[in-house]
């Protein structure tokens, strides 16, 4: 195990090489920090108070004078850090799309982070330059695109989406002979409009307001009750924005919206879209995975008529964050982007080569895209199609239950793996302090959201290794913890 790091002949020990003296290093470092996880809850989180956790914490010395033995911090970082954090493969973790993670993408972590491969250049990442192109070619032939098709790895869901906003605003600048990455947005952008549902995800305001458009520039349209968009409502923005001299420079569809897993009607949006002649993007970030899945793939119908695709495997793919991909129709559009550079993307490199960062709204990034090709390859489709079925299954079962619990009122049909209730006979109070409470004891880290005003709770089941008595098991918790809330 590594020594104290204050002597200068530790040094050598403390660099990752790879040779099998390093290596081995390496290997003693990871045993150590695969024992420091053994300390962490057998819950979704412990039951220590914010106070008191921010206390914990802050004793913690980051950067003293003289450092310590690896597996004395590793040692420490185990009763301060790990035992008190998230538990995503706990049954019980069902607030978010937050998943547990896959041993072969966990597993490939440490390789990324061992050569450190930068995905700006190819000078940079040769192997890894192509195998994200290879990727991202594999992940435009299954959402149907051409062989013109391609994409880059993002951070998330919101920077996928901004970029795919940043390529549709580029695109309707250059349908009126303007550069706006050279000359800035020209007046008549004051009447530009994004349209999308209002079930979408606030990335898409945000991008637009990142993007000097403003938050107003984007016009949501109402969603049906189940929550996709409402086509004859489009239908009647488009007609009254057109009618009032503004023009239409992107409709975005969303396939599995954050709190009932809704996908637009992804064909009808594509058909004006293509009537408007504008970008047309698909935020797939939560239900892209259904592509995988020939029981649930139709349900994405109509996504290969999109320009651009947001797709995150850090959702229902089970990756550890950070990962998600922005894939286009037409690579070429990415040249809306490209700012060359003499010492980087000089455009002069040898035949081949393609730098990524011609692509992509950061310069330096991770290798992501190898846990991905190792998870994928490692499970296959079927077995990673049978765990989404298996999710959509639970979200089922939990519907149900609810609908058997006299207490509870179902808010919406589960379409994906999030399940939405509420207690008809209590106040939105009383559901805020039924999350809070088994969140402050560590029982389970349950969702807690509004739809169409009404304050609700939220199962969101990710875990493949949950099965239908956790999820009876689960709803019956609510449902005495909600009898608790009164009683008091």
């Amino acid at each position: 195990m590594l020594g104290s790091v204050n002597e200068p002949s530790n040094w050598r020990d403390l660099v990752v090489a790879l040779d099998d003296r390093h290596l081995d290093a390496l290997a003693s470092a990871a045993a150590a920090t695969i024992e420091s996880l053994r300390g962490s809850p057998d819950a979704p989180r412990s039951a220590v108070p914010p106070t008191t956790l921010r206390d914990l914490v802050r004793a913690v010395a980051v950067c003293p004078d003289d450092g310590s033995d690896l597996t004395t911090v590793l040692a420490e970082f185990a009763t301060t850090v790990w035992r008190h954090g998230v538990v995503p493969s706990d049954v019980a973790c069902v607030a978010h799309l937050h998943p547990p993670t896959l041993v072969p993408a966990v597993a490939t972590e440490l390789a990324i982070a061992a050569t450190n491969q930068s995905m700006d250049s190819w000078d940079q990442a040769p192997a890894a330059t192509e195998l994200e192109l290879h990727l991202m070619g594999w992940l435009a032939d299954l959402i149907g695109f051409g062989p013109s098709a391609s994409g880059v790895m993002t951070s998330g869901g919101t920077a996928s989406n901004l970029l795919g906003v940043t390529l549709a605003r580029s695109a309707a600048a250059a349908q009126s002979g303007v550069d706006v990455a050279q000359s800035g947005l020209p007046a008549e952008a004051a009447g530009w409009r994004i349209l999308t549902s209002d079930q979408a995800h606030f990335s898409i305001q945000r991008a637009a307001a990142q993007l000097g458009l403003g938050r107003d520039a984007v016009v949501a349209i109402a969603s049906s009750p189940s929550g996709s968009l409402d086509v004859a409502a489009l239908d009647e923005t488009i007609e009254r924005l057109t009618r009032d001299g503004a023009r239409v420079i992107a409709l975005v569809a969303t396939a599995g919206t954050t709190d009932l897993g809704a996908i637009d009607p992804l064909g009808e949006v594509a058909a004006r879209a293509r009537r408007l002649g504008c970008w047309f993007h698909v935020d797939a970030a939560v239900a892209g995975a259904f592509l995988l899945s020939d029981t649930l793939g139709g349900r994405l119908t109509g996504i290969e008529f999109a320009d651009s695709v947001t797709i995150d495997f850090h959702k229902l793919w089970w990756q550890p964050f950070n990962a998600s991909a922005l894939v286009v129709r037409d690579a070429s559009q990415f040249d809306l982007l490209r700012v060359p550079s003499d010492y980087l993307d000089r455009g002069d490199e040898l035949e081949g080569v393609v730098n990524l960062v011609g692509r992509s709204l950061d310069t330096s990034r991770r290798f992501d895209a190898a846990k991905v090709v190792v998870t994928l390859r490692t499970l296959g489709r079927r077995a990673l199609a049978e765990m989404l079925e298996h999710l959509v299954d639970l979200a089922a079962h939990a519907a149900s239950a609810i609908d058997n619990e006299p207490t509870l009122s179902l808010l919406a049909t589960p379409t994906a793996m999030m399940c939405v209730f509420d207690a008809p006979d209590a106040s939105a109070d009383d559901l805020r302090e039924v999350q809070q409470r088994l969140l402050a004891r560590g029982e389970m880290v349950l969702g807690r959201t509004r739809i169409k005003g009404r304050a609700a709770l939220k199962f969101t089941f990710m875990n493949p290794l949950a099965t239908a008595a956790d999820v009876e098991r689960l709803v019956r918790v609510v449902v005495d913890e909600l009898g608790a809330v009164r009683a008091s």
